[in-house]
């Protein structure tokens, strides 16, 4: 009885996976180039939090490999998760968005939320390069690790492809309302012609006689 019900929610895990995998591809297939380019580098952002951010040189020759999840680093792969949760949010996900912002007494477009969020991030990343030099009483050496380089140039490459992003989206919507008003103008010079001359005579017996 146990192991059934354990694989029953191995089950059920499996396809909660399985479909939140298909609604984000089905998501990222349609964002343009620059918002593909956002997901590519939230993939490597992830990627950072199994790579050494520092290394660490002691007198007696001993290095040690400081990650994300570390006292050094403040635990910064704890807000770097939080990025990497949001940034498809506000990207791929409609329905439950609109019901967070139905509860937020301010408005941001999905790419302002993506360079909010990304920018605190990054802002964070400086600061502990920053204050990396004090580390300098405690270690000999200090050498950044390929985790804190791809971490910072994730946060970078997604601001940027969200300005992109933007841009795109604003292009867009402006087309749209090309087209919007050259529809509605088109029909307004077939309007008589569609109406018949029954309504002409309608509205002409509406007019006042002045």
């Amino acid at each position: 009885m146990t192991n059934y019900i354990a694989n029953s929610k191995n089950r059920k895990l499996k396809k909660q996976i399985l479909l939140f995998l298909e609604r984000l591809n089905f998501g990222a297939g349609k964002l343009p180039f620059s918002g593909r380019v956002i997901l590519f580098m939230n993939i490597i952002l992830f990627l950072s939090i199994f790579f050494p951010w520092f290394h660490f040189s002691h007198r007696n020759n001993q290095l040690d490999k400081i990650y994300a999840f570390s006292e050094y680093t403040g635990y910064i792969g704890y807000g770097l998760l939080l990025v990497i949760i949001a940034v498809p949010f506000f990207l791929v996900s409609h329905e439950k968005k609109e019901r967070i912002r139905a509860h937020i007494p301010f408005r941001l477009s999905d790419t302002q939320a993506v360079v909010f969020v990304t920018s605190l991030l990054l802002t964070s990343l400086i600061h502990l390069l920053l204050i990396s030099r004090t580390f300098h009483q405690f270690v000999l050496d200090i050498d950044i690790g390929s985790g804190f380089i791809m971490a910072i140039t994730s946060c970078i490459m997604i601001i940027a492809s969200a300005f992109f992003l933007s841009k795109n989206s604003k292009e867009e919507g402006m087309d749209i309302r090309y087209f919007h008003h050259k529809e509605k103008d088109h029909f307004e010079e077939y309007r008589d012609i569609l109406r018949g001359p029954s309504d002409k005579d309608d509205d002409s017996n509406m007019t006042l006689p002045i």
